[in-house]
């Protein structure tokens, strides 16, 4: 009898607490090298490791870049290993990756590409299947007739008998393409939409009840004023059925997953325009929506005077209902520029609660691209850095893995980025300082050059806004403590107004 209880404790601690069962890891990874390199989509493959696209181009003697892709293999504990795509007389690449649960395992690959000395803007798709062992099962070349095509307004699914479909936006949001293939790449149907039916797909997935396919787009049945992004349901002839609406001030790049509970979880760009102040706000935003894309509840992130966004193949994942991660770009340029930024995460609640947030980088330029939730607990961000006035086309991809609790197990002192739990700016500024930061109950305080206390502040909200236009220009050092423990330290600059 004992034996029983101690058996039926363990199921129920299991089944609780997944977390507590779960091995840790977290590690970073930079592919340092000459070329110029870009990451596209990644995600969670059959043995807690990570598979994705990476885009390399060597450094060209005169013209443009010329990029290959590169399919990676991320192991848990950070080892790699890669595969080159090239074709003779070809010149491709693949843009997106998922992974397939359909016999045999593995994922499907899709992209566009053209003959050598070719006209680019008139490719042709290419739409691979690989098993588990990156072998090549099957892979198709539709030449459709568009003009051409834009990398990021394109996706795959796996439907639930095995069928697979492929949608993109071509020429723009002129057209958008609807095609469905068997597992074994036969052509079984496909779909143009034209005119108010087209728009940018940002994203596809099954509808909250799983009785249709939804495509998530920018664009298509716009009205012309309101919501520009929409979801548009299909059925299995893929004719449209039933178009909803995203809230107003919601923007790509924005991605969106099925949620518990016949819910949706979404993440974009919080693009507001307050009439009553004149002031706009650009965040990360983070939505619970229902199955009418009415909004249950909402997050957003980063603060307002800031361009910050969603990263920009996905920026929101889960793998566990109550542990979310929300990621993107903080203090956004959109062309590697002249001063640093961050990439942005976030760890939400179901309820969309913020359960910590740090900020990643602060010394060069970077980009986020995507987040793929693990079954640890954890995550896996990916993106690149650029530094400071460097060659524009000359970006370094980066894998950073936080562990459950937000960190990279291991000795910090060996890290080449910065995690801070707390973000000081605008840095330099003038006239105030904003500290934010998802830890309360904390001391903010601020010396000179000298060593001398000039500011000493209690933290107790999100954000917490400083006068500094009394202080002397010049350096100044700055420190966050909580209970003592040091969460955060930096160099402030005070600037001429």
């Amino acid at each position: 009898m004992n034996n029983a209880k101690h058996i039926l404790l363990l199921i129920f601690l299991l089944y609780l607490h997944p977390l507590m069962f779960a091995q840790q890891s977290g590690f970073e990874i930079y592919l340092e090298s000459d070329y110029d390199e870009l990451p596209f989509c990644f995600t969670l493959g059959d043995n807690s490791n990570y598979v994705g696209l990476i885009h390399k181009a060597p450094p060209p003697p005169s013209g443009p870049y010329v990029h290959n892709t590169y399919l990676y293999e991320i192991g848990n504990e950070g080892d790699t290993m890669s595969i080159k795509y090239e074709k003779e007389d070809t010149i491709f690449n693949f843009y997106d990756i998922i992974h397939l649960d359909s016999e045999p395992k593995g994922y499907l690959l899709s992209g566009w590409g053209y003959e050598t000395g070719g006209d680019p803007l008139h490719p042709f798709t290419i739409i691979r299947r690989i098993n588990s062992k990156y072998e090549t099962i099957w892979e198709i070349t539709p030449k459709f007739d568009f003009l051409y095509y834009a990398y990021y307004k394109s996706k795959t699914l796996e439907l639930k008998n095995g069928e697979l479909l492929y949608a993109c936006s071509p020429q723009g949001s002129l057209d958008m393409f609807i095609y469905k293939l068997s597992s074994q790449g036969d052509s079984m149907d496909y779909k143009i939409y034209s005119g108010m039916e087209a728009g940018e797909i940002w994203d596809m997935s099954y509808s909250p009840d799983s009785s249709e396919i939804w495509l998530h787009t920018r664009f298509a049945h716009y009205p012309g004023s309101g919501a520009p992004c929409s979801t548009v349901g299909i059925d299995d002839s893929l004719n449209p059925t039933q178009v909803f609406f995203y809230p107003d001030y919601f923007d790509p790049p924005y991605s969106t997953l099925i949620y518990p509970y016949n819910r949706l979880i979404t993440a974009g760009y919080h693009d507001y325009f307050n009439p009553h102040t004149s002031e706009k706000t650009k965040q990360i935003g983070a939505y619970l929506l229902d199955s009418t894309l009415a909004v249950l509840n909402s997050v957003y992130c980063t603060h307002p005077d800031t361009v910050s966004r969603a990263g920009e193949i996905n920026g929101i994942d889960f793998y566990y209902p109550d542990c979310i991660y929300l990621a993107g770009t903080h203090y956004l340029q959109y062309l590697p520029g002249n001063h640093p930024n961050w990439v942005y995460i976030a760890r939400l609640n179901d309820t969309l609660g913020i359960e910590y947030e740090k900020y990643l980088g602060g010394d060069h330029y970077y980009w986020h691209s995507t987040v793929t939730a693990s079954e640890d607990g954890g995550v896996l961000l990916t993106g690149f850095r650029h530094e400071i006035d460097q060659t524009i086309f000359h970006r370094d991809v980066f894998f950073i893995k936080l562990d459950s609790t937000g960190y990279i197990v291991g000795n910090p002192e060996d890290l080449q980025i910065n995690i801070s739990e707390a973000i000081v700016y605008p840095n330099p500024g003038s006239g105030k300082i904003n500290i934010r930061t998802a830890h309360k109950n904390c001391l903010f305080q601020l010396t000179d050059e000298a060593g001398r206390p000039v500011i000493k502040k209690a933290i107790k909200h999100l954000i917490t806004s400083i006068p500094a236009a009394t202080l002397s220009n010049g350096k100044y050092y700055y420190t966050l403590t909580q209970n003592n423990k040091q969460i955060a330290s930096g160099v402030w600059i005070k600037q001429a107004n």
